[in-house]
């Protein structure tokens, strides 16, 4: 009978050489080695920094350039000074002309008043006048005073313009006082018989218009 081989699952110190180990002393059950192994540690690279460090966004206002328009306004209204106010059978007054009217106007009415000798019952005959007509009277004051208006409004433009503001105020009564204008105008139709109807609008130049609607250029911004 063959001896049985001996199974050596741990090392043996011999402390007698040449002795020969028994099977008793050996004969234990296996013992597995079982190898811890550490899971691998995830190294997190960091995320690359830009060169030259942290980039600052940084928000420039840009004004907006002023527009050249209300200039051109300012010079139309001028410009409109020199043109017919008034044109009447082929006749026609300029602003200029007409500025020089109303003031001879106004010298003559204040010597008329320092005398004192107007009489007191006109004052019931125009209280009889039809609407029309009235309306017709202001019409016709508001066309003889818009040169004096229509050079205070181009004054006051500049002005602000040379301080860099905005003119759109003065646009807006510049402009304001041109539909009033059209308004009275219109109900200031008076019937004349033969020649038939007629309003300011017969009676007034071009160059009351351009003057008058050139303010609309003091809106623009």
């Amino acid at each position: 009978m063959q001896p049985q081989p001996i199974e050596y699952t741990q090392p043996v110190q011999y402390t007698q050489p040449g002795a020969i180990p028994q099977p008793s002393q050996y004969q234990q059950p296996a013992t597995q080695y079982v190898q811890t192994t550490q899971p691998m540690q995830q190294f997190q690279q960091p995320a690359p920094q830009m060169m030259g460090g942290q980039q600052q966004v940084v928000y420039v206002n840009q004004e907006k350039p002023k527009s050249k328009v209300p200039w051109l306004a300012v010079a139309l209204i001028i410009v409109s000074l020199f043109l017919p106010y008034i044109s009447f059978f082929g006749e026609s007054v300029s602003g200029f002309e007409m500025m020089g009217v109303v003031g001879e106007i106004a010298d003559l009415g204040s010597e008329d008043s320092g005398d004192g000798s107007g009489d007191s019952g006109d004052s019931g005959d125009s209280a009889d006048l039809p609407i029309e007509f009235v309306f017709f009277g202001i019409a016709a004051l508001m066309v003889g005073l818009s040169p004096f208006v229509f050079l205070l409004s181009a004054i006051i433009s500049s002005i602000v313009l040379g301080a860099g503001k905005s003119p759109k105020v003065m646009g807006i009564l510049h402009l304001g006082y041109a539909i009033i204008f059209l308004i009275v105008a219109a109900i200031g139709t008076i019937d004349a018989g033969i020649l038939g109807s007629w309003s300011m609008y017969d009676l007034t130049g071009f160059g009351f218009y351009v003057g008058a609607f050139a303010s609309g250029l003091l809106l623009v911004e």
